[in-house]
């Protein structure tokens, strides 16, 4: 299968907040669920948020528990 060179840019382009946004909207689609105007973006943004914090902060008890005692 072929695709043109619009297609092609069109997928290098997608960030994981719009990746995250389209997956939430496909989602929400199957179950049946209505969403308003700009919500999947805004799930999407929080999603990839929350997920990021939480590599930050296992990143950090890690590095704590690395520079501690080894039990």
């Amino acid at each position: 299968m072929s695709t043109s060179p619009i297609e092609r840019s069109a997928a290098h382009s997608l960030t994981l907040r719009s990746v995250a946004a389209i997956a939430i909207a496909a989602a929400a689609s199957r179950l049946g669920f209505e969403l308003p105007e700009g919500a999947a973006q805004e799930l999407a943004g929080a999603a990839v948020d929350l997920i990021v914090t939480l590599g930050l902060v296992g990143v950090a008890i890690g590095r704590a528990r690395a520079r501690g005692p080894i039990v």
